[in-house]
């Protein structure tokens, strides 16, 4: 029974199953760093992105025009069965 404990504790050791808090410690440091270093990363593009889009938002609006609608005057455009209710120009009830 003890060889069969030692055998299967020297193939969980080989197989790095059995870790020590230092290797905990370690991989959890690696991590941190990394992470931290993501952080930075995306924290100057963040502050690189900033004035693109204020400068792209001032573009736009400077040159902002209105949007004139040209529709033909053809006659069959015009064409209604009956009156509104509101009487025959439809453009008096609209407000």
């Amino acid at each position: 029974m003890q060889a069969l404990r030692s055998q299967l504790a020297r193939a969980a050791r080989q197989a790095g199953v059995r870790r020590f808090a230092t290797e905990a410690v370690a991989e959890f440091e690696k991590e941190t760093a990394h992470a931290a270093k993501e952080t930075s990363k995306w924290k100057m593009v963040t502050y690189a992105a900033i004035p693109a889009c204020i400068g792209l938002t001032v573009l736009t609006f400077s040159n902002a025009h209105t949007h004139h609608r040209n529709v033909p005057a053809y006659p069959y455009m015009d064409y209604r069965v009956r009156d509104f209710p509101w009487g025959p120009n439809p453009l008096i009830g609209c407000k």
